[in-house]
């Protein structure tokens, strides 16, 4: 099984240095679990989601 740094060290950000390849890393899973629970929370309340947006 891969850990992340080796799937860090096979991308490009293999290239850039320590802070900015995490803070990339950081940045891209911090949308991917922004994205993730709005999704969730529209699901969960289509009601709700459904009358202030009118779908």
């Amino acid at each position: 099984m891969k850990t992340i740094n080796n799937i860090i060290e096979n991308s490009a950000l293999s290239l850039m240095s320590n802070y900015y390849r995490y803070s990339v890393v950081s940045l891209f899973s911090g949308i991917l679990i922004t994205v993730v629970s709005l999704l969730v929370f529209m699901f969960g309340n289509m009601d709700y989601v459904s009358a202030c947006f009118n779908f």
